[in-house]
């Protein structure tokens, strides 16, 4: 990957991005699912921007913009019944953004506005209690209730996500590194099945496929809890995982 096809792979995703905020207006284009790829198109510029100038600014400003994005969805309301696979809590990637660079409060803003139960129908409940835990063990105050379910689901389905929350909760630093590795390389063989069964979107191949943002902000989470970490990981560089607080962009909602 060069770094002239990452310039013309952000330009472009610049010029849709200016195209969709243009749009904002029609109600249409306001809709979940037209949000949503508004915040995808933040997140892989802020990818894009990392990968091929080193620019934590750039990556920083982008996903917060993609986590304020989501948070003005959550916040509008839509219909619940017409939208449920889009605004289902374990759909909400742009938490890990708020997640992966510092942004407690937004976090908190975002957790609070989504669903507070499991959505049988439309997703899998580790997947739920995932994005639910992240910002419980980001303020350490977990529901007895949700950590014996924690403790219930590893038993029946162990997933690598579920292993390193249970890590953390426990802040065994150990259990957390084969967890996040384990996990990492399942996000790496997804991402090569997905490029050998269907044709590949370049966006997102040029960008967020090598950045991994879950794990990155898995990393951040366990800081907070005072787990032990390394400096840096595979597809997580170490730029990102330095304090970005001090660079964080105000707030436009709020």
């Amino acid at each position: 990957m060069s770094i002239k096809g990452l310039e013309l792979t952000l330009r472009n995703l610049s010029t849709l991005l200016v195209r969709h905020l243009g749009q904002l207006a029609d109600a249409e284009a306001a809709e979940p699912s037209r949000l949503l790829e508004l915040c995808q198109l933040y997140r892989r510029i802020g990818c894009g921007h990392l990968l091929a100038h080193h620019d934590v600014q750039e990556f920083t400003e982008n996903l917060f913009s993609s986590a304020e994005m989501y948070l003005l969805l959550r916040t509008r309301q839509p219909d619940a019944k017409a939208e449920r696979s889009l605004l289902a809590r374990s759909r909400g990637a742009p938490l890990l953004d708020a997640l992966c660079i510092g942004a407690w409060d937004l976090a908190r803003e975002i957790s609070r506005v989504m669903p507070a139960t499991w959505w049988s129908d439309v997703e899998e409940e580790e997947d739920f209690l995932f994005f639910k835990l992240l910002t419980s063990l980001m303020d350490g105050q977990v529901d007895p209730t949700d950590a014996r379910r924690l403790k219930e689901l590893l038993e029946e389905v162990g997933t690598a996500r579920l292993s390193a929350l249970d890590a953390v909760l426990r802040v065994d630093a150990r259990a957390f590194e084969e967890a996040l590795r384990t996990l990492t390389d399942d996000w790496r063989v997804a991402i090569e099945h997905a490029r050998e069964t269907r044709p590949v979107d370049p966006y997102h191949d040029r960008t967020e496929a090598h950045v991994f943002i879950e794990g990155a902000a898995l990393v951040k989470v366990a800081r907070l809890r005072e787990v032990k970490t390394e400096g840096r990981y595979d597809f997580i560089p170490a730029a990102i995982l330095r304090d970005l607080t001090r660079i964080l962009p105000s707030p436009v909602m709020g």
